[in-house]
């Protein structure tokens, strides 16, 4: 018997399962992303029995939507993304297209055609790690066809210092790290 529930153990152990966390820890972790001056009216999307909904209805311009226990990339297991209502619909596209090899074009396309809407200029507050304890930081400034001629901007990785990412396309942020 013992023998039995190891093995089942090792079983469901390697399949990703992953425990759910209290909506209300997943509130509390989504909040530290943002500044403190923007966290009581934020929203937070956090997910429950596998799917996503609103954990908190706020009456702020800021969304954060909590870890989702289901994804894990090179950068971590834990991330967290906070953003203005006026960056709602291109942040459900992006996600919507996950690792699509065109995301940018298709991205850019409906833009163009004027299907999705971006705001000239936008922020996202993340938190990003391997666990909610020890995740880092990290403000994102989306300024969408931004050129490192038209900001003046680097666009050379920089730890310590901003620099443009994904310039001239509709994916162009700053990064600026340790908000």
């Amino acid at each position: 018997m013992r023998l039995f529930i190891g093995a089942l153990l090792i079983v469901l152990g390697g399949t990703g399962h992953t425990q759910e966390k209290s909506p209300e820890l997943q509130i509390r972790e989504a909040l530290r992303a943002l500044p403190e001056a923007l966290r009581e009216g934020a929203t937070v999307i956090g997910f429950m029995d596998g799917e996503s909904q609103v954990l908190r209805a706020g009456s702020g311009e800021m969304i954060c939507w909590a870890d989702d226990p289901t994804l894990s990339d090179a950068r971590g297991a834990f991330f967290v993304n906070c953003f203005p209502r006026s960056l709602e619909a291109f942040e459900n596209r992006r996600s919507e297209l996950g690792a699509d090899p065109d995301l940018l074009g298709i991205l850019r396309s409906e833009v163009e055609s004027g299907r999705l809407k971006v705001p000239e200029m936008a922020i996202r507050y993340t938190l990003r790690g391997h666990a909610a304890e020890g995740a880092l930081p990290l403000a994102v400034l989306h300024v969408p066809f931004a050129t490192a001629q038209s900001t003046g901007l680097s666009t050379e990785p920089d730890p310590f210092r901003p620099w443009l990412m994904n310039e001239s396309t509709v994916m162009a942020h700053v990064m600026l790290p340790g908000h």
